[in-house]
This record gives C-alpha cells, sequence and structure tokens, in this order.
C-alpha cells in the first residue's frame, strides 16, 4: 500500500521535473501550438501549475465546482510566472498531505470528476491529480522537443535532469 508521504513525493517530483523542463523553454515557445484545437504552451503550462492542486481540493471537498477558480486565477499567469505558479502548488500539495490522515485517504468517498461516481479521497487523487501531473508533464517536454529543443531526452523528462555528459 502507497502511504501519504509516498504519493506527495511523488506528485512533488512531477512538479520539479515540470520545472525542469520549463527552464528549457523560451519566451517565444509559448505560442506554440501542436494543432488548431490543442493547447498552447503557455495555455499548457497554466493548467500544469493547478491541475494537482485543484484536483486535491475539490476531491478533498466532495465538489468539483471549486475547479474554476484554480482555472480562472491560472488563465492571468504569464510564461514567467510559471515557477512561482508551480511552487504554489508544491505548497498546496504538502499542506495538504501534512493535514489528512492516512485513515481520510483510505476511507474518506470523494467523488470523481464529471460524476463518473466515487473513489476513497487516496485513489481519487492517485487516478486523477497524480496521472495529471505526470501526464501534463510529458506533454510539456513533447511540446519542448516540438519547438526545436533537440537536446532534451530522457533523463529530462523522467530524471529532471540533463543527460550527462559522455567520458
Amino acid at each position: 500500500m502507497i502511504t501519504k508521504d509516498q504519493l506527495a513525493a511523488s506528485m512533488l517530483r512531477d512538479c520539479d521535473v515540470a520545472l525542469h523542463l520549463y527552464s528549457k523553454l523560451k519566451p517565444e515557445d509559448a505560442a506554440y501550438r501542436p494543432s488548431e484545437k490543442q493547447r498552447s504552451a503557455l495555455e499548457l503550462l497554466r493548467y500544469l501549475s493547478i491541475c494537482a492542486a485543484a484536483g486535491i481540493d475539490c476531491s478533498a471537498h466532495a465538489d468539483w465546482s471549486r475547479f474554476k477558480a484554480f482555472g480562472d486565477r491560472a488563465a492571468a499567469m504569464s510564461f514567467e510566472g510559471f515557477p512561482a505558479a508551480m511552487e504554489a502548488q508544491k505548497a498546496a500539495i504538502e499542506a495538504f498531505f501534512s493535514g489528512v490522515s492516512e485513515e481520510a485517504l483510505e476511507t474518506q468517498e470523494a467523488p470523481l470528476p464529471g460524476g463518473r461516481g466515487a473513489a476513497t479521497l487516496g485513489l481519487a487523487i492517485l487516478n486523477g491529480p497524480q496521472k495529471w501531473l505526470n501526464a501534463y508533464k510529458m506533454q510539456l517536454f513533447l511540446y519542448a522537443k516540438a519547438c526545436g529543443h533537440e537536446h532534451l531526452v530522457t533523463s529530462n523528462v523522467w530524471g529532471g535532469m540533463d543527460m550527462p555528459p559522455k567520458a
């Protein structure tokens, strides 16, 4: 069984990797959009900056209407504001996990987004906010590669670090 500390650490690690990937982008990359109907890089950064904190909050309060306030706040974020927004999200993740009990994660019922039923709070966070962080971190990596940052490799997206120089 995964503990709350392990789940929190995993989510915080994905936030750190997203910050690492952001550091590889240039301001002109913010407008990149793979196709007309997909998010721009800036829109992706905005969503990534709130998706975990918003999902945790909505799950814990059993109220998905709360997500809108997070999205509204993120809509005003500039490209340069991403690091501060991610640090705020990390602080929200840390605060939540420091205040929730293992018992609540195992027994409290949380509604799933879109009215798809319910799960225990811990499972809802694992299958929602944790997976969103992971997926959108990967999407950010792919956007960065598509913007011409060809030096990015597997260690950047999974390790949050540049590939060590070859000896």
